[in-house]
């Protein structure tokens, strides 16, 4: 009889289990559809934070702006601007800005990436820190970048993401003031020309 018993308990187990496993994957779903949610909603969002790759341990500040489909992208290397249609990627110490569609996705820019996560992304809750935020792994095997780790705060934004590129590089960014309904100017999500007359344009279009 120790045998049948035996079986009924590991399948009691084996099911509690799978149960817990779809609940943690249910709950991580709905925290990064809320994270994302609190980045795509407000009429228009400017994020300040820290970025560090992992070839370099210093941490340097950059800028964040969104609205809608538009967005302009600020770290000190590089500064990538959509208005929804084309994409400027102004690579500053070179002096170069390359111009591309939007349709042809390579709008691949951290927070593009980050506002993505629940549309290309299998999530899986990890647990939570002492200040009770989430912890959450996503992965997508076909994407450029393989793995993102996120901690979400209480409230639902975003803290912190840790984005692995397939190459195992990392790039990790922290979230530090997050600003809503702010406002823009018409022009403020395109590339002025005039005023970089020595930076050379690449059309790639």
């Amino acid at each position: 009889m120790k045998k049948p018993i035996n079986i009924i308990i590991t399948l009691v187990l084996l099911s509690i289990s799978f149960g817990s496993i779809a609940q943690q994957g249910n709950i991580a779903d709905a925290f990064i559809k809320k994270m994302v949610k609190s980045l795509r909603d407000p009429k228009n969002v400017e994020l300040t934070y820290t970025y560090q790759y992992d070839t370099n341990k210093e941490g340097q500040e950059g800028k964040a702006y969104m609205q809608g489909e538009c967005y302009k992208i600020i770290m000190n290397e590089q500064q990538t601007i959509s208005d929804g249609t084309l994409i400027w990627s102004y690579l500053v110490d070179d002096q170069e800005v390359m111009v591309s569609n939007a349709s042809d996705g390579t709008d691949n820019t951290p927070f593009k990436l980050i506002s993505t996560l629940d549309r290309d992304y299998t999530a899986k809750f990890m647990g939570t820190n002492e200040h009770g935020e989430l912890s959450i792994e996503l992965n997508n095997p076909k994407g450029q970048f393989k793995k993102v780790n996120v901690i979400i705060k209480k409230d639902g934004t975003l803290k912190s993401a840790e984005i692995i590129a397939e190459d195992s590089s990392k790039l990790t960014i922290e979230v530090t003031e997050m600003k809503t309904d702010q406002s823009f100017d018409d022009d403020f999500f395109t590339f002025d020309t005039k005023a970089h007359p020595d930076v050379e344009v690449i059309d790639m279009r």
